[in-house]
């Protein structure tokens, strides 16, 4: 069974394309279009830039930073590197 509110449609595009009104309908329902989704934890926009999901990243990214930052006068060398890879690093491989 389509979970309707869970469900959106987005149609990709390139700077030059106009976008153009596309409706899809599945049982007589309309699917909702969408500008930008979040799929397996990376946002993908209309034109397949990153500018969304870096602007997702970089608060979380800036929250680590300052996690790391905050410790550093305490902290040993070990533990900050343990910090940086359990917060910094796995947002940024994955």
């Amino acid at each position: 069974m389509l979970n309707y509110d869970k469900t959106y449609f987005l149609q990709f595009q390139t700077k030059a394309n106009k976008e153009k009104n596309t409706h899809i309908l599945y049982s007589n329902k309309t699917i909702s279009t969408a500008k930008s989704i979040k799929f397996l934890g990376l946002t993908l926009d209309t034109t397949l830039n990153w500018k969304h999901h870096i602007s997702e990243l970089i608060p979380r990214i800036n929250k680590a930073c300052y996690a790391i930052r905050t410790i550093k006068s305490f902290m040993s060398m070990n533990v900050l590197r343990s910090t940086y890879f359990s917060y910094a690093h796995s947002i940024m491989s994955y």
